[in-house]
């Protein structure tokens, strides 16, 4: 016959609860964003003989970014170069993220890639995306 102990029972229940802490504090450290994991937050709008791509790029220098067609799709890419650390230099806090960050867009229309124009400024990139004739909306007047 097998004595019960609270104790021992409460024991083994705070060792399986911190098992589970553990594993919890270890996939959600996986989850963390990071430059790494962010995906450019964009907006596409559809300007009728144009579609207007918006991105957010902040803290990014101009020459840092590259804007290319691939497959049907428009192509955002950034990288942010880590600065040389400096000796003698004991971070605080270091929140500011290195890295590439990738967004690929989806173009439902025929655009005419050699009049394609993109401007950069205070992290906001504007790429504008002209129709082709054929791609362009013919309403038709109805009689």
């Amino acid at each position: 016959m097998r004595f019960f102990d609270p104790f021992e029972e409460l024991k083994r229940m705070q060792e399986r609860m911190n098992r589970l802490f553990e594993e919890f504090e270890r996939t959600s450290r996986a989850f963390v964003p990071t430059l790494e994991t962010f995906a450019v937050p964009v907006d596409v709008i559809d300007e009728g003989d144009q579609i207007r791509v918006i991105a957010d790029l902040p803290g990014f220098n101009k020459e840092d970014i590259q804007v290319y067609f691939e497959d049907a799709s428009l192509v955002i890419k950034a990288e942010r170069k880590e600065e040389k650390e400096e000796k003698g230099k004991d971070y605080i806090m270091q929140e500011r993220r290195y890295g590439e960050v990738y967004r690929k867009v989806s173009v439902p229309v025929d655009v005419d890639v050699e009049k394609v124009s993109a401007k950069y400024n205070n992290g906001i990139l504007e790429i504008v995306l002209p129709k082709t004739e054929k791609a362009q909306k013919k309403v038709i007047k109805i009689e």
